[in-house]
């Protein structure tokens, strides 16, 4: 489990190079932070702060499409939509 500062920190980091990118560190990260919320509509409340937070970060970094295309799959799982 993660909170909501740790996950954005560890965010900051994957956007500021500090650790290698990828798409399972992504999921990961989310997984850790979402598993503590409890229900659909707590985890699309919590992921829609998350996601909010996300365009406050670095968005030159080339990784950040990687991050929000990762959180917008996380939000197709959520709602029932397709991919």
């Amino acid at each position: 489990m993660a909170t909501f500062e740790q996950t954005l920190k560890t965010f900051a980091d994957l956007l500021g190079g500090k650790q290698t990118a990828s798409i399972g560190a992504v999921d990961e990260a989310i997984w850790a932070y979402l598993s503590a919320v409890q229900g659909l509509d707590a985890q699309t409340a919590a992921l829609d702060e998350l996601s909010k937070a996300v365009t406050r970060l670095n968005s030159s970094s080339p990784f950040m499409p990687l991050l929000t295309d990762t959180i917008d799959r996380h939000w197709h799982r959520l709602t029932g939509s397709p991919s």
